[in-house]
């Protein structure tokens, strides 16, 4: 399975699979400068309260850091 897409819209990050269904769903809250940074086709960014997460097309979580702007 590989990302297709990833879309913000009302504080989440939706993630697309190959054939167009959505195989996770990422809360990034409403925060200024939080939402979607980057997608490959197989791993999802998003800045959430200050931080940088990246997950796996299924939602699973691979890593966090502290985003120092």
């Amino acid at each position: 399975m590989t990302i297709s897409d990833a879309v913000a819209r009302d504080g989440r990050v939706y993630v697309y699979g190959d054939s167009g269904e959505v195989t996770a769903r990422i809360s990034v809250g409403t925060e200024s400068g939080d939402g979607l940074v980057d997608y490959t086709p197989s791993t999802v960014t998003v800045r959430k309260h200050g931080s940088l997460y990246t997950y796996g097309e299924d939602g699973s979580l691979i890593s966090h850091s502290h985003d120092d702007d």
